[in-house]
């Protein structure tokens, strides 16, 4: 009893040290979703640690980073990733990779790693709703298809007629060709067909 005592009294202060705050709903789109989260200590941390986590229960952790206050700005990996920075007791989050099925609850972990004494702290969660994309077009889709339509439609009219007539003179001046070859040959034939009269038989007409 007098051990839990003491553990109470000298860890009560170091926990009321480290205090994280979020805001209570932020909407996101296109797979991208802020989220702020503002801490106060009583000491100056210089080396942080920066969880995320899902659900209002969960240890599903998102994301995590290590950060040194000489470099305040992390990113990490993975399908759902977070960058961020932190800056004057705000750690200010971008998640990545979300979809309508990810809108949870998230809470920030603040973990406070040097200087000593150690100090962690969860935020009380923020409502992150995540829109989901549509598939139907939409009005910039819809106007970008009219204003290629109407392009396609200025050029026809630009152009007019004028490729079909020149396909229909070439091909009227083609068939023309032809058949003036055609009887040009017919001519010669009929030429080399003509009967020839022998000597002898002109002889005998005399």
């Amino acid at each position: 009893m007098i051990i839990i005592l003491i553990t109470t009294i000298i860890y009560l202060p170091l926990g009321i040290a480290l205090s994280v705050s979020q805001p209570y709903r932020v909407e996101g789109k296109m797979g991208q979703a802020p989220l702020h989260c503002s801490f106060s200590s009583k000491f100056k941390p210089e080396e942080l640690q920066v969880s995320l986590y899902k659900g209002l229960h969960g240890q599903e952790r998102i994301c995590t980073a290590y950060v040194n206050l000489s470099e305040p700005y992390f990113i990490t990996d993975g399908s759902v990733h977070c960058r961020g920075n932190i800056s004057s007791g705000k750690v200010e989050i971008i998640i990545n990779g979300l979809n309508g099925e990810d809108t949870d609850i998230y809470r920030c972990e603040i973990e406070i790693l040097f200087p000593p004494p150690y100090l962690r702290r969860v935020g009380n969660g923020t409502v992150v709703y995540i829109q989901e994309t549509p598939n139907c077009p939409t009005a910039f889709t819809q106007s970008q298809s009219q204003s290629q339509t109407a392009q396609r439609a200025s050029v026809i009219s630009d152009v007019g007629p004028l490729p079909l007539l020149y396909a229909i003179l070439i091909i009227t001046s083609f068939s023309f060709l032809l058949q003036i070859m055609k009887n040009i040959c017919k001519w010669r034939d009929t030429g080399s067909m003509a009967p020839k009269v022998s000597q002898k038989e002109s002889y005998r007409q005399f």
